[in-house]
């Protein structure tokens, strides 16, 4: 059995304001093993982003905080560490590819003190020693011109530029621990294949553990080994990647494939989701899912359904599926 590099529990998220505590994550669960690769997916505002946020605890200068629950890496609780711990982590064992490279460089620091200064730190290398190492992870991304790009500013690149120099950063120390968050959005189809190539590698070299946030079903299909499927800050449905993609079961779940474009596929018009996700701030009773969804029932405004085990190794939150159990208990 492998070792779980990371076991999230319960996990609640608020943000405050107007003197309100607003909900965004609400009772997360999942565990990534070692060099196992875990999809999360799920519209913008379900949730994603903030997942990986919480497990980095990088609120800094919000009103961002972990309410309950816990989040276990290699059995240490990360909720219960401090600043100074959390620094000796981040950048070394677990390491996170953002979404917003521009937002995440520093504008008045060359590339080069950014990718050498967390080098230096973690790997206790000489200065000339970390150059040379993010000199070769910059090339390992497919930046040609290495060396150059050390002394220039992020304004200075391109968008698909700095998005590669942030999967550098995020991977020069080889973590154990790689969170992508939507990794390759800004770059073209042959430099996000290599991209996917390089995690694929370190996974392989290092048994590192991804958690790769993406909308790309396709991605997901070629990448990961399990896949989560969030909405409305809630896991919906767990499974393997093959299962999950043979044999969806929850509605929004098929609504995400369906959405998809096939090959051979002559539809004019791709089927969608009608609606949108809930705010935060004015979620709906029962099943949050439910004022989209084609199949709900009356007790599906009523009432949340728990996670439910349909295999071993497939989960989902519906009443489609609840047990009898349960169902008894909510009428």
């Amino acid at each position: 059995m492998n070792e779980n590099v990371l076991e999230v529990i319960n996990l609640e998220t608020i943000f405050k304001r107007d003197q309100q505590e607003i909900k965004i994550l609400r009772g997360v669960n999942f565990s990534i093993q070692r060099g196992e690769v875990l999809g999360l997916v799920g519209e913008s505002g379900s949730g994603k982003s903030i997942t990986s946020l919480s497990i980095m605890k990088l609120f800094h200068g919000t009103s961002g905080e972990i309410k309950n629950g816990s989040i276990s890496f290699h059995g240490t609780d990360l909720t219960k560490l401090d600043e100074a711990s959390m620094r000796q982590l981040r950048g070394k064992k677990i390491s996170m590819i953002f979404q917003e490279p521009m937002t995440s460089l520093n504008p008045v620091l060359k590339i080069g003190k950014q990718l050498t200064e967390s080098i230096e730190m973690h790997m206790k290398l000489t200065r000339k020693q970390s150059t040379a190492h993010a000199i070769k992870t910059l090339k390992s991304v497919g930046i040609g011109r290495a060396e150059e790009l050390m002394n220039e500013y992020p304004h200075q690149l391109s968008g698909g530029m700095r998005q590669r120099v942030m999967i550098a950063m995020a991977m020069a120390c080889e973590p154990e621990l790689l969170i992508a968050d939507e990794p390759t959005t800004a770059l073209d189809v042959t430099i996000q294949a290599q991209i996917l190539e390089l995690m694929k590698q370190l996974k392989e070299k290092n048994d590192t553990a991804i958690l790769l946030i993406t909308h790309d079903l396709g991605v997901v299909a070629e990448m990961c080994d399990r896949v989560v499927v969030m909405y409305a800050g809630q896991v919906v449905e767990e499974a393997d990647v093959f299962e999950l993609f043979a044999n969806p079961k929850h509605p929004y779940t098929k609504g995400l494939i369906n959405s998809v474009p096939k090959i051979g596929d002559r539809k004019e018009v791709l089927d969608s989701i009608p609606g949108n996700v809930p705010s935060p701030q004015n979620m709906p009773q029962g099943c949050k899912f439910a004022p989209r969804c084609s199949n709900a029932m009356e007790k599906c405004h009523e009432h949340e359904p728990e996670i439910e085990t349909i295999t071993e190794s497939h989960f989902c939150s519906c009443w489609l599926y609840a047990s009898k159990e349960v169902a008894l208990h909510a009428k």
